[in-house]
Formats: C-alpha cells, structure tokens, sequence
C-alpha cells in the first residue's frame, strides 16, 4: 500500500507522522501520476481512490470516491475479495 499526494514532501511526511501511518506516502507535486491514473478530482486536488496492482503493474480493482463524504468509500469486502482475486 502506498499513498500520493499534490502536496510537497514535509506535508505528507508530517501527515504520516501525525497519524502513524505503516505506508509510503509519496508526493506528487505536478500531480503527473494522479492524472495517470485519472483521478484529478478539482486541480490540484486528487479523488480519494484505491487501486489494487498485481507486481506487474495490472490493475484488479478500482473504487474511487468524491473524498467529500466520509462514509463514501470502499467496503472492506470488496477490497478483500479484489485481493483474493490476485493472490
């Protein structure tokens, strides 16, 4: 699991520090990689969005959300079925 951000390093690594995060979270300040995925929500802001990529880089899932509203995001049973699916 990974995060990326639009925003500079010292605030996502503040972030992960704040609230103890056991990932990577990575910037991406040109969001170059958040247009990649196609998850540019309103600029420079990305959607809240999980994906699940299998170690070739093929993605199994997707489920991206507004991020406006806290109960809009993924079941935890569709993320563990898209994991069994790839394992």
């Amino acid at each position: 699991m990974i995060a990326i951000s639009p925003w500079p390093v010292a605030e996502n690594k503040a972030f992960k520090q704040e609230h103890k995060l056991p990932f990577p979270y990575l910037a991406d300040l040109g969001a170059e990689v958040i247009r990649q995925y196609d998850v540019l929500d309103f600029q420079p802001l990305p959607k809240v969005s999980f994906f699940l990529i299998d170690k070739a880089g093929k993605i199994h899932w997707r489920s991206t959300h507004s991020g406006g509203d806290p109960n809009d995001l993924p079941q935890i049973d569709e993320l563990l079925a898209g994991l069994k699916k790839i394992q």
